[in-house]
């Protein structure tokens, strides 16, 4: 007798009156009660961004329920297991194929038999008496969308440094030196001149110097 009970709790067969604890795993996936609640989340928003085709959103719920079942079985008393059973039926019913409406029906009909005070039982047998509303169409199934695509890396030929604006100087020279400052605007532009030639240069109308006489030898 002893020797059933050792293996049965090797097993994982002995319920226990507690809630299951957030460290352990479940099923052959290995999912943990928070994990099953959280990824039934994760899976209805997948469906309604459309995100995921109906049959891979069925798949992944299936995955969760095995998990589900496991964790129920060990701890038929834990608090969250009628929520988890109708959100997981709310699920498959807003899937909109005849697949996903079974297992609908299959987890609400699990949960009204399993649970039957809890709220969420209440509402399991009104669906199940109410029935279904009819299946239409969906909208197409968009990827997700990669928060990467635009990105440029560093360094890349279409990488462009931002222009410079209007009025500043040219971006730095590859020899790390900027370009000197532009002079200030004065209306028209002058040509510049060398020194040599503004030196020659004579004002208007001013006297021009004799020029020297040379020594008489």
């Amino acid at each position: 007798m002893v020797g059933l009970a050792v293996i049965a709790l090797a097993a994982g067969a002995i319920a226990k009156d507690t809630d299951a604890p957030a460290d352990e795993y479940f099923g052959p996936f290995k999912y943990s009660a928070l994990s099953v609640r959280s990824k039934i989340t994760a899976l209805g928003r997948s469906y309604r961004e459309r995100w995921a085709d109906d049959a891979s959103i069925v798949h992944d719920a299936l995955l969760l329920e095995s998990s589900y079942k496991v964790w129920a079985q060990k701890y038929p008393r834990d608090v969250w297991l009628a929520p988890t059973a109708y959100h997981l039926a709310q699920l498959y019913q807003e899937v909109q194929t005849q697949d996903a409406r079974n297992h609908a029906r299959a987890m609400y009909e699990y949960l009204a038999k399993t649970f039957p005070k809890s709220k969420e039982a209440h509402f399991a047998r009104l669906r199940l008496q109410q029935g279904f509303p009819a299946l239409h169409d969906e909208s197409p199934v968009s990827p997700t969308p990669n928060p990467y695509a635009s990105a440029v890396p560093s360094g890349s030929p279409t990488e462009s440094a931002a222009p410079a604006p209007s009025g500043t100087s040219a971006a730095p020279s590859s020899t790390g030196t900027s370009a000197p400052p532009p002079a200030a605007a004065t209306g028209a532009s002058r040509p510049a001149t060398s020194p040599a030639a503004a030196n020659s240069a004579t004002p208007s109308g001013a006297p021009k110097p004799a020029p020297s006489a040379s020594p008489k030898p």
